[in-house]
């Protein structure tokens, strides 16, 4: 079985059904038949950061899909970073889908996250550089070991990243996709209920790139989505309600590429988080 040491390209692209022929006249729709438009390497990272679009066959372990998605994430941070050069940032966007997947792959291998989680505005430009304009992966061109010290954070004075260059649009035109839900919440008492949520269509991508994590704080912050299957919805607490949710259905369906079907209206398009 792979490793996270271990796993090549082409494990990487098959998981999100991406081939050669992939190129940016190609658009991306999940399973909520949301389709999304946009810069070909985005909605590459896009597809490879979130786990209901990556379809791992069997022999592809745990640790080497946590270690692909980190090596996603860590891209999207990078290439949308406010302090990343705007000359690096439009060169990676126009990446074919299957490069990203050969730098994920390269970066999932040689990457050390104890080093990656601290690049910061003075070290990025060193490996997006390496990342663009070396023949990697290549012995002889390593990844930079380079960290800002002390470490400041990539993310922009108040803390909002840049937006992938990503658009979602329903097929109905609509603002919202019903997501069904698994969701605990507490405040003395305990819910346990599954209920389909009404998801803003330009929210989705970012909320399926950690479900597990980014639903539960999306229902927290918007409690009225669920308000009404809180049986004793004024129980008394200081804390308010805790809620953990993940996606119930589908949890996993391969990305689906096909020819680009533009939005017929600017309403029709919702620009993506990054």
């Amino acid at each position: 079985m792979p490793s996270a040491s271990t796993i090549t390209a082409s494990d990487v692209a098959a998981a999100v059904s991406i081939t050669a022929d992939t190129s940016a006249d190609y658009c991306l729709t999940d399973a909520y038949g949301i389709t999304y438009t946009g810069a070909p390497a985005h909605l590459a990272l896009s597809a490879l950061a979130r786990p209901d679009l990556t379809a791992w066959p069997h022999h592809i372990g745990h640790a080497a899909q946590t270690r692909v998605r980190w090596a996603a994430h860590t891209l999207i941070d990078w290439f949308t970073s406010v302090h990343v050069d705007p000359g690096h940032a439009d060169e990676f966007a126009a990446l074919t889908p299957l490069r990203v997947c050969e730098l994920i792959a390269y970066l999932a291998t040689a990457g050390d996250p104890d080093v990656l989680t601290h690049v910061g505005p003075e070290s990025l430009r060193a490996y997006t550089e390496h990342l663009l304009h070396d023949a990697v992966p290549n012995p002889d061109c390593p990844l930079p070991q380079l960290i800002d010290s002390p470490y400041r954070s990539l993310a922009g004075i108040d803390g909002t990243p840049r937006r992938l260059q990503v658009s979602a649009t329903a097929s109905n035109g609509a603002d919202t996709v019903p997501i069904l839900i698994d969701i605990q919440a507490d405040q003395r008492i305990h819910w346990e209920f599954t209920a389909p949520i009404p998801i803003p269509v330009d929210k989705l991508d970012i909320l399926m790139r950690d479900p597990d994590y980014l639903l539960g704080d999306y229902l927290s912050d918007n409690r009225h989505l669920i308000e009404d299957h809180l049986t004793y919805c004024n129980a008394d607490s200081e804390d308010g309600v805790s809620v953990d949710a993940t996606p119930a259905t589908p949890r996993t369906s391969p990305a689906r590429w096909s020819a680009t079907a533009s939005p017929s209206t600017a309403a029709e398009r919702a620009r993506i988080g990054g």
